[in-house]
């Protein structure tokens, strides 16, 4: 009977301490200008904008990434196409005249440069999106130029030891 009686003194005073901290916890939110609930909705819709965000991030690498290998593949068409016939650009013509290793060589580095540039662009917050279509417009130029020169005869370039 004795406990009885204490809790029920202790219990109002214990009653009114929970309700002035509630009273204190709504008057900060009010004065912080939002309510519990709507932090929670803002920090609910901040997670899914991340969440959002990190996905298009990951679609535009993974384009980029595509768009890498397209102009690979479009770099080494170009240079296929192109071996041991009469090549105008004289940075690219062996000593014969001819694309040959030292072109190839010299595309290959041009390749591996653009793409070392895109990556440190990257790190400095460059937009994979936009990479991605450089890459692809210049894979599509070098398509166009390995079908060209897929036409196109050695021209009396010396290949394999005889003329062709």
């Amino acid at each position: 009977m004795r406990l009885l009686t204490r809790v029920s003194t202790i219990a109002p005073a214990i009653f009114l301490s929970v309700v002035l901290a509630g009273a204190a916890a709504a008057q900060s939110a009010a004065e912080g200008g939002q309510s519990f609930v709507s932090r929670r909705i803002e920090a609910e819709s901040r997670a899914g904008l991340e969440y959002r965000t990190a996905k298009a991030e990951r679609a535009g690498r993974n384009l980029w990434i595509a768009s890498v290998a397209a102009l690979t593949a479009a770099t080494v068409a170009d240079g296929v196409t192109s071996w041991n016939k009469s090549e105008s650009n004289r940075m690219l013509a062996g000593s014969g005249g001819t694309f040959g290793a030292k072109g190839a060589a010299i595309k290959g580095g041009i390749n591996v440069l653009w793409i070392a540039g895109q990556v440190v662009a990257l790190r400095r917050g460059a937009s994979h999106r936009t990479l991605a279509i450089a890459n692809i417009a210049g894979a599509s130029v070098l398509g166009a130029i390995a079908y060209r020169n897929s036409g196109i005869g050695t021209g009396g370039a010396v290949v394999s030891g005889g003329f062709r």
